[in-house]
């Protein structure tokens, strides 16, 4: 399986809302994507990807927090993800993405979340919740899915030095 170009900040995808997957869209073709993704993923290496960070504008993403050893035992692909339900409790974490390369940001997640999305193959209803750092990871890639990076969480003069030196070493 190909392993996809991950397209990083300053980006316009990235920026950008992502669009429902229509019923038309599942199938073979969605799943190959979604497989991609996650060789693309674990090639990285990460334990989250969401589409606009492989340039394509839908609402999927692909979610693995296991250890090296235990890939694809707690292997997630969504489609059209939403959280229905989060606790009220939250946890701090210090997270990393693969879009932002060299730069670590303090989140505040909720420490429980109930998601709901569709089966890329055929559409089916899924749903599930994570806890801890399994949260983090969806809320992290589900942030991907609104146009949210984890550089619209820092300081304006962080996001600029970030934005400068990435450039500079995208032209040098």
């Amino acid at each position: 399986m190909p392993i996809l170009d991950i397209i990083t900040a300053p980006h316009p995808v990235l920026e950008m809302k992502a669009r429902t997957v229509e019923a038309d869209e599942f199938g073979p073709e969605l799943a190959l994507l979604t497989r991609n993704m996650a060789e693309t993923m674990y090639a990285a290496p990460g334990v989250g990807l969401a589409a606009p960070q492989v340039s394509d504008p839908r609402r999927i993403v692909v979610v693995d927090p296991g250890e090296k050893h235990e890939r694809g035992v707690r292997f997630f692909a969504m489609v059209n993800p939403r959280i229905v339900e989060r606790s009220d409790e939250t946890i701090p974490w210090y997270e990393t993405c693969l879009s932002v390369p060299e730069i670590e940001v303090k989140v505040i997640r909720s420490k429980r979340i109930k998601v709901e999305w569709q089966d890329p193959e055929d559409g089916s209803p899924r749903e599930g919740w994570f806890e801890e750092y399994e949260a983090v990871i969806v809320q992290h890639e589900l942030d991907h899915l609104q146009g949210t990076i984890i550089l619209d969480r820092v300081s304006r003069f962080k996001r600029a030095r970030y934005l400068k030196s990435h450039k500079s070493k995208v032209t040098a």
